[in-house]
């Protein structure tokens, strides 16, 4: 049995975590640090690429103070983090401006245009994606016209993956997975679509590509001094951290689906062939030789209830307060009173300043309650948040053309056993829980494990980190009831197309932001 540990970085979009593991996949110990996100103007997400470097060297300090583990006996480093967005480098490799996020949505009109006039089909057909407001296919185009000194200072287009790479090793180590709209089936940048994008005089910025298993260098001097690693320490990247996310949760054999119930709404399958549909969301390489992985990413993700939850809620802070217990585990309480269905409220999580993005593309799309009536309590808004998402989530899932045959649901949102009953009660599916709680970190570590030589086989080296400990299996009468419901839940965006754009037309013409 191998011996010593790994460590994975998982850099998100708020925070950044490091986590150590044994060569069985325990999580030993985990150490995070915030990275503040930037909002200069309304929609607009960034962050400082000097500040987000310097919080993940403190928490590798911080992780490796709090284990006590003797650095000589890690073995390896894996790094995963902030995906879509894009970072400017100079030809010294030093920042030209603050990174672009994948939230950024900047570019909603754009984007708007692109759908109305028929590129983005054109595009999806091209490389089977299907651009968000925040990628760099479509941030570019928007750079030309907004900040064109900036790009003429750019050397090399990147993500935050890439950069903790370089300030580690000297090397970027990028892949596919980190500019993966730019990869058409060869696996290689596709100029159609950069012409298409009218960014193809920029192709000289993208860094060369390499796999995800295979090693990118090794930390130096200056890092090892910057965040006390070992010299020499191997490392490997899988980039784009929804990949890490389904390594980490065990998803790595064709038709495993991973929903990820965090900050960002997204559900990845992976599937063993490049996919032309469905024509929503995006495609990647996998972590896996020959495989691929298909993204729908609805903006639905858990700031729903944390909005929910910062409104609507004092009374239960107050009470967790005042008997000594965790605030959710009231949530759950309440929340399983209510009868499934909601006696047909339903929520519509479109929350984002983005709008929607699947499985329709709408970046008017707002969130609506609906079927509200002087009954409707507290508790019962609460739980049809919870269904709304679900419901969100089943929506896409639907969309898929390659068969899901089994889900893995991870993310802060899967601490709620009662959310994950109706997930699989909506779902009409049994979802899967793996053990640990940092699956970004563990799909990374468990990378850099097989990269640096310590196992022989990758999906051996998966399965020995990943193992499933809790299943939630679908409640008949439930599945029934949601059944039906699915249905109206299913009627309300489309019928709203014409109210979203009435709406956003008026927010224009009176200079309202919202």
């Amino acid at each position: 049995m191998e011996t010593g540990y790994v460590i994975g970085i998982d850099s998100g979009t708020s925070m950044v975590k490091a986590a150590l593991f044994d060569m069985q996949g325990k999580e030993i110990c985990v150490a995070a640090r915030s990275t503040p996100v930037e909002e200069p103007h309304f929609g607009w997400s960034e962050f400082d690429m000097d500040t987000d470097w310097a919080e993940v060297s403190n928490v590798i300090r911080d992780l490796l103070a709090k284990s006590g583990v003797n650095k000589q006996e890690i073995r390896a480093l894996g790094l995963g983090g902030k995906g879509v967005g894009v970072c400017f480098l100079d030809a010294n490799k030093r920042p030209t401006r603050k990174a672009i996020l994948w939230n950024d949505a900047r570019c909603a009109d754009m984007t708007r245009e692109w759908i109305e006039t028929g590129k983005m089909e054109q595009i999806f057909k091209a490389t089977s994606n299907w651009l968000m407001t925040g990628d760099v296919g479509i941030l570019l185009p928007w750079m030309k016209e907004h900040e064109p000194e900036v790009l003429e200072r750019t050397k090399y287009f990147c993500l935050n993956t890439n950069w903790m790479c370089y300030n580690l090793t000297g090397e970027f180590g990028s892949n596919a997975t980190d500019m993966y709209s730019q990869v058409d089936e060869s696996r290689q940048y596709s100029d159609k679509v950069m012409e298409l994008e009218g960014i193809l005089d920029l192709k000289d910025k993208f860094l060369p590509m390499q796999d995800p298993w295979e090693l990118c260098g090794y930390v130096t001097k200056k890092a090892s001094d910057e965040t006390g690693l070992p010299e020499g320490l191997p490392v490997a990247s899988i980039g784009w951290d929804v990949v890490c996310c389904t390594a980490g949760v065990g998803a790595n054999r064709p038709g495993q689906a991973n929903i990820i119930l965090g900050t960002s709404g997204v559900i990845m399958l992976q599937m063993p062939h490049y996919a032309t549909s469905p024509m929503l969301g995006c495609q990647t390489i996998s972590n896996m030789p020959g495989m691929w992985q298909q993204l729908v990413a609805p903006l639905t993700g858990t700031p729903n209830t944390d909005w929910f939850n910062r409104n609507f809620t004092y009374a239960d802070e107050v009470r967790a307060k005042e008997e000594n217990r965790s605030v959710f585990q009231i949530y759950d309480e309440e929340i399983a009173k209510v009868n499934p269905g909601c006696n047909g409220v339903i929520y519509h999580p479109y929350m984002n300043a983005a709008g929607e993005r699947a499985p329709f593309t709408n970046t008017n799309a707002r969130g609506n309650i609906f079927g509200l009536n002087l009954r409707s309590d507290r508790q019962t808004l609460h739980r049809a948040v919870y269904e709304g998402m679900a419901f969100a989530n089943k929506h896409c899932l639907d969309a898929y053309t390659y068969p899901v045959n089994d889900i893995r649901l991870s993310g802060g949102g899967t601490k709620s056993a009662v959310w994950c009953q109706i997930f699989a009660d909506i779902c009409n599916a049994p979802i899967s829980l793996p053990g640990g709680t940092e699956f970004g970190a563990k799909g990374v570590a468990a990378n850099a494990a097989f990269a640096a030589g310590i196992f022989s086989d990758l999906l051996e080296t998966y399965d020995s980190f990943c193992k499933v400990e809790r299943v939630y299996e679908p409640i008949k009468e439930n599945v029934e009831i949601y059944a039906d419901l699915y249905e109206v839940y299913k009627q309300i965006p489309y019928a709203l197309f014409p109210a979203w754009e009435a709406r956003t037309n008026f927010l224009k013409k009176h200079n309202f932001q919202g």
